[in-house]
């Protein structure tokens, strides 16, 4: 079911505007902000309450009509990072109007750099309970879900399900490999994608080509450049400390039910 996408009528008159169909780490976040200066509502990466459908939809038992309709469904007219710029071919189907913006890093090897940013914060979010490492994070359903609906993300290029997020590490040269993926998703969409529906766009270049390409006027303010790798680093070391900071609070819960226990018998 996971490659579903209709073409009605209705799509024409609203949808997906804009379909960012760079992978993640290509520049994004800063595309997100860009887009809703320019009027969108954009769609960056899936929210919680959106989770267990993109779920399913990785797992073939959703279909791509069905997760997009959500995202419209909740006002958004543009999307980016993954999961959704996976399904870049499903959405230009069913909203044919769209545009494409491809966002690229500089070099494959850039890219692949700061993939593993991301495949930390990742790994740090996704990592089991254990006596080492007594995290509740996966005990929360979305995050659950996430999990899940990461195994989606590079098969659209024909890699096994999770190997772009967690199979990368395994290999022989994990940059080279990367690096490799990153080429053969920008060539696939470069093919498919109708070149006067194309903008193969780094966020370098700020408005100029965003703008011609989509029609819009030049906004007086700075292009947004967000650095989302400080961000990153960040939330995966608040993420490690939460982790562990739960305990002191488990361990004086017990005490003071002890004591009121003993006190109380």
């Amino acid at each position: 079911m996971r490659n579903e996408a209709s073409n009605d009528g209705d799509t024409d008159r609203m949808g997906i505007e804009v379909i960012g169909a760079g992978l993640g780490r290509t520049g994004t976040k800063s595309l997100q902000a860009a887009l809703d200066m320019l009027g969108y509502k954009t769609y960056h990466f899936p929210l919680p309450a959106h989770a267990e459908t993109w779920a399913r939809f990785a797992e073939g038992k959703a279909s791509s009509d069905e997760v997009l309709e959500m995202v419209v469904g909740d006002g958004y007219t543009a999307t980016c990072d993954n999961p959704p710029a996976d399904i870049y071919l499903e959405q230009l189907t069913k909203y044919p109007n769209a545009k494409v913006v491809l966002t690229i890093r500089d070099s494959g090897s850039k890219w692949a750099r700061s993939w593993k940013v991301l495949m930390r914060f990742v790994e740090v979010q996704e990592r089991p309970f254990s006596f080492t490492y007594p995290t509740f994070i996966q005990w929360i359903p979305f995050m659950k879900a996430w999990k899940r609906m990461r195994n989606y993300i590079g098969t659209h290029i024909g890699l096994g399900p999770g190997e772009l997020v967690r199979g990368w590490e395994r290999q022989s040269d994990p940059e080279g490999w990367l690096a490799s993926q990153y080429e053969a998703h920008n060539a696939k969409v470069k093919a498919k994608v109708p070149a006067n529906k194309l903008l193969v766009f780094n966020v370098k270049d700020g408005w100029g080509p965003l703008c011609t390409f989509l029609e819009k006027e030049e906004p007086t303010e700075p292009f947004p450049f967000v650095n989302e790798s400080a961000v990153l680093e960040f939330a995966t070391k608040v993420m490690v400390t939460v982790s562990y900071a739960w305990l002191p609070a488990v361990a004086v819960a017990a005490t003071l039910v002890h004591t009121c226990w003993s006190r109380w018998r």
